[in-house]
C-alpha cells in the first residue's frame, strides 16, 4: 500500500513538472502592466477609445524593474468597436502583452455613461486576466483627460487617484466600487448603480508634474504651473445610475449618505452649525444602521437609524467646557446628519432609484408584499416614505457620556 501511495505522488509529481515545463512563459519586460484604463466612446465615429498607463519596465542582469532615470509611466490608446478590439489596439500599440492582473483602477468617461454600464464592465468581469479589487469610477468629461495628468507621488500617477477613492472610503466620505459590486448591484430591478466622480480642477497644490519636466504628448507630465495654481483631479461626488445608464450627479454629501446607507462607517466628521461664531466639528466612531421597512394598504415606509459614539474635535469658537460644550452640541449634530441624508436620500428615491439597498430591506421585512409586486419595485420605492432617526453619544474627555 505505501509502495502504491509513492509511486502515485512520484507519477503527480513528474506530471506536474512536465506541465510547468510547457506553460508559455512572457518575461515582464515584455509586457504592459497596466495601471490604470479609461474607457469613453466617439459616438461621431461609434468607437470606443482605450487609455491605458502602464509601467515603462526593463530588463537588466535578468532582472525586471523600473528604469528610475526614465518616466515610470507611458500612456497608449486604442479604438475598437468593442472595448475588447479597442485594448487589444492599444496593446498592440505598446508592441507588448497586456498584463491586466495589476490594474488599480477603471475610469468611465462621461458620453459612454448614457449606455448599459453592464456591457461596459463586462469586459473586466469575464476577462480572468482582471484584477478583481480595481475600483471603478466616472469622470467628469472624458476618462483620457484625467490620465494625461501625471503625478510627483507614488510610483504611477494612478496609485495617487486609487489612493484618494480609498482614503474618501476609510472616512465614510465616498463609496469605493469593484467590477463585481457594480455588476452585483445592476442586478438588481431597478438596476441601480453609484460610481465615485473623479474631476480636473486647478489649485495651488504641489503633486503634479509640470509638462516641461515629464516629456508632454501623452508621455507624462501634467499642465504648466501658473499663478492660479495647476491641474490636479480630486474626488467630487459622485454618478448615479438606474437602469444601467446615468440618472444623476451628487455632491459630497450625496456621496456620505449613499456609503451610510451601504456600508459600516469606520468614523466620520463634519461640522455642527450653532451659529454665526460657533461651528464646532463632530467625529462619529462605531456607527451602526437598521433599516426596516412596513407596508399598509399597498403603501411603504422605511425607517432608517444610525446610532454612533462621537466627540468633539474641535470647539469651533464655543466658550463652554468640554462637558458643557458636548451636551451642547449633540442635539444639534443628530439634526445636522439627519438633514445630510434626509436630503440625499429622498430626493434619488423618489425617482425610483435604489441605490440604498431597499429591495433587499422589502424582501426581508414585506415578503409577500414583495413576492407580488416585483415588477413594480421602483415604483413602490419612488412612491414610499423614508424617514431617518439619528442618535449620537457625545464623550466628553473621551471618559463617559456627556
Amino acid at each position: 500500500m505505501r509502495m502504491i501511495r509513492a509511486v502515485a505522488i512520484m507519477l503527480a509529481l513528474t506530471v506536474t513538472i512536465t506541465l510547468v515545463g510547457c506553460v508559455s512563459y512572457v518575461d515582464l519586460s515584455d509586457r504592459a502592466i497596466v495601471q490604470a484604463i479609461g474607457i469613453d466612446y466617439l459616438p461621431d465615429k461609434k468607437v470606443y477609445r482605450i487609455s491605458m498607463q502602464y509601467f515603462n519596465q526593463s530588463s537588466e542582469g535578468g532582472q525586471n524593474q523600473i528604469d528610475k532615470t526614465q518616466d515610470n509611466v507611458l500612456k497608449s490608446v486604442g479604438e475598437g468597436e468593442s472595448i475588447f478590439e479597442a485594448a487589444k489596439n492599444a496593446s498592440m500599440l505598446t508592441g507588448k502583452d497586456l498584463l491586466l492582473s495589476e490594474n488599480r483602477l477603471i475610469i468611465i468617461g462621461k458620453e459612454l455613461r448614457k449606455y448599459k454600464l453592464g456591457d461596459t464592465l463586462e469586459f473586466f468581469v469575464g476577462n480572468y486576466h482582471s484584477h478583481p479589487q480595481a475600483y471603478v469610477a466616472a469622470a467628469e468629461d472624458t476618462a483620457e483627460e484625467l490620465l494625461d495628468i501625471r503625478f510627483k507621488e507614488g510610483s504611477t500617477s494612478s496609485q495617487r487617484l486609487a489612493n484618494l477613492i480609498h482614503n474618501a472610503s476609510v472616512e465614510s466620505r465616498n463609496k469605493s466600487t469593484y467590477p463585481y459590486q457594480v455588476m452585483t448591484m445592476l442586478c438588481t430591478s431597478t438596476e441601480s448603480a453609484f460610481l465615485p466622480l473623479l474631476r480636473t480642477a486647478t489649485l495651488k497644490t504641489d503633486v503634479t508634474i509640470p509638462k516641461e519636466t515629464g516629456g508632454g504628448k501623452g508621455n507624462g507630465g501634467g499642465e504648466e504651473q501658473s499663478e492660479d495654481g495647476e491641474k490636479t483631479i480630486i474626488l467630487d461626488g459622485g454618478v448615479v445610475f438606474k437602469g444601467g445608464k446615468e440618472l444623476c450627479r451628487v455632491d459630497d454629501d450625496g456621496a456620505m449618505a449613499i456609503f451610510f446607507m451601504n456600508d459600516m462607517p469606520s468614523e466620520y466628521s463634519f461640522t455642527v452649525p450653532l451659529g454665526q461664531n460657533a461651528k464646532p466639528s463632530v467625529m462619529l466612531i462605531g456607527v451602526t444602521r437598521s433599516i426596516k421597512a412596513t407596508e399598509y394598504n399597498g403603501k411603504v415606509k422605511f425607517d432608517v437609524s444610525f446610532s454612533a459614539s462621537g466627540k468633539i474635535g474641535s470647539k469651533g469658537g464655543m466658550k463652554e467646557d468640554e462637558k458643557k460644550a458636548a451636551e451642547k452640541v449633540a442635539e444639534p449634530a443628530e439634526r445636522e446628519l439627519k438633514r445630510k441624508i434626509e436630503s440625499s436620500v429622498i430626493p434619488i428615491a423618489e425617482k425610483g432609484c435604489d441605490v440604498f439597498g431597499l429591495e433587499n430591506t422589502l424582501r426581508r421585512c414585506c415578503n409577500r408584499f414583495y413576492r407580488e409586486n416585483m415588477d413594480r419595485v421602483g415604483e413602490i420605492i419612488a412612491e414610499s416614505e423614508i424617514e431617518v432617526n439619528v442618535n449620537i453619544d457625545i464623550f466628553s474627555q473621551g471618559i463617559g457620556g456627556a
